[in-house]
């Protein structure tokens, strides 16, 4: 019983994850008209799945930070703050989906395993240095390093475009140019869905084994929660991953060829370089990040949405922490 239940309780986390999430590598080529939403996140989802496998393989890294990475040591979290920590997370990735704000899986994770574990064990079982050296400075980081290259890379290539022999060609043969381009933006969204899903996969496998381990006879191997974990990111990015989409594509600012393949390429090179040194980067920060720095460099940021999501970030840590400590505590009455 507990084997089926670790898989169900973490592949909702994978659907919530893929319904929010997905946007991150199709926005760019959504935006700027290359492809349509329905086969731009069908795109995304096939590479998602692609980058989980490759998780399975690569990211070990990530597996241990967020194994029992950010606990102290000698600290072991009951069945029930397990549990805890899947549904706060969960629970609030999927409300900020259903109302289109692209928030951070990687922040609900840590936000809920800290809330359920500061519940039942006290505030001195979380490993605060590794919290804040591996979670929390490369998640306040990476939207600013996106933001900065993301700009510069634009303003480069503009700026080779106006000077060099491709301006003469796209005024001679536009669409020539244009198709280029439009190939190299399918070539960036696949490299940051497949980096997302090296990033986002194994988190949420290492929850799963972390609950699976407290049982007591009863063992989920990993390949069956990767399996399970990739199936319901592909299901929550083909279901439910338009939502969000949307608003990264369309309300930041606008893109065309040129400005969205600059954003995914940054995006995937940071995300990509995260999974590998376990440093748990946001998708959802570089992602729009970069989009931002886009729409800075053209004097075309939509602010006001660009505020919304920063409110959501701040939230989604003690909202996470709070739907898990609650989760807690109902286990805790339940005898969990």
């Amino acid at each position: 019983m507990l084997p089926l239940l670790v898989v169900s309780v973490a592949a909702a986390l994978a659907f919530a994850n893929g319904a929010n999430d997905v946007s991150k590598g199709v926005a760019p080529l959504v935006g700027s008209g290359v492809a349509g939403y329905r086969s731009g996140i069908a795109w995304g989802t096939a590479w998602t799945a692609a980058g989980a496998v490759l998780g399975a393989a690569f990211a070990g890294a990530m597996l241990a930070t967020f194994g029992k990475g950010l606990l102290a040591p000698g600290v072991t979290p009951g069945l029930g703050a397990a549990f805890a920590a899947l549904f706060g997370a969960a629970a609030w990735v999927a409300l900020a989906t259903r109302t289109g704000l692209p928030v951070s899986t990687t922040h609900a994770i840590v936000g809920a395993i800290v809330g359920a574990t500061m519940t039942s064990r006290g505030i001195d079982a979380i490993r605060w240095s590794a919290l804040v050296g591996k979670v929390v400075v490369p998640l306040l980081l990476s939207p600013v390093v996106a933001f900065i290259l993301t700009a510069g890379l634009v303003s480069g290539v503009r700026l080779q475009l106006t000077r060099g022999p491709v301006a003469e060609c796209a005024a001679h043969r536009p669409d020539a140019a244009r198709a280029t381009l439009g190939h190299l933006q399918w070539v960036g969204s696949a490299a940051t869905s497949l980096a997302r899903g090296m990033n986002d996969a194994p988190k949420m496998v290492a929850l799963g084994l972390a609950a699976a381990a407290l049982g007591v006879g009863e063992v989920v191997s990993a390949p069956v929660l990767y399996s399970a974990v990739t199936a319901g990111m592909v299901v929550g990015g083909l279901v439910a991953g338009r939502r969000v989409t949307t608003l990264l594509a369309e309300k930041i600012t606008v893109l065309d060829t040129t400005s969205g393949l600059a954003a995914n390429g940054i995006t995937a090179l940071l995300v990509a370089a995260g999974a590998f040194y376990g440093l748990p980067m946001s998708t959802t920060h570089v992602a729009a990040g970069g989009l931002t720095g886009v729409g800075a460099m053209r004097g075309s940021v939509n602010w006001a949405t660009v505020r919304q999501m920063a409110l959501a970030w701040v939230v989604t840590l003690p909202a996470s922490a709070a739907l898990a400590g609650l989760a807690q505590v109902v286990a805790g009455v339940l005898g969990a």
